[in-house]
């Protein structure tokens, strides 16, 4: 099911009349609480991690065969996603990512 056929799912069972960007809003704005729920209950980017096995070895077939990816590269992309979705080296949200969603008061928490 694609994002408009959400849209469009969601206003004839709830009656909300959201547009794609809004749906979109919204899915974030949860993402980010359950991020919050999360790291309030210790969990922190120690724990975004992939298994060992999976750091180690090279990929035995397909585009990516006889790659490794490895822990460097592996918390190099972590960084990366960290930053594209507002959220500190820790993977804490920001104060400014959680002003975006009007939450900011839930790190004084």
């Amino acid at each position: 099911m694609g994002v408009e056929e959400m849209v469009r799912v969601l206003a004839v069972t709830t009656g909300w009349n959201l547009n794609v960007k809004e749906l979109l809003k919204v899915g974030e704005r949860i993402y980010n609480l359950e991020r919050l729920l999360a790291v309030r209950d210790g969990i922190s980017r120690k724990d975004d991690t992939l298994p060992p096995r999976l750091l180690s070895e090279t990929l035995p077939s397909g585009p990516a065969k006889g790659i490794k990816l490895g822990k460097k590269e592996f918390n190099r992309m972590l960084d990366e996603y960290y930053g594209i979705r507002g959220w500190d080296v820790d993977g804490r949200p920001k104060r400014e990512k959680l002003e975006e969603f009007g939450l900011p008061k839930l790190l004084e928490g």
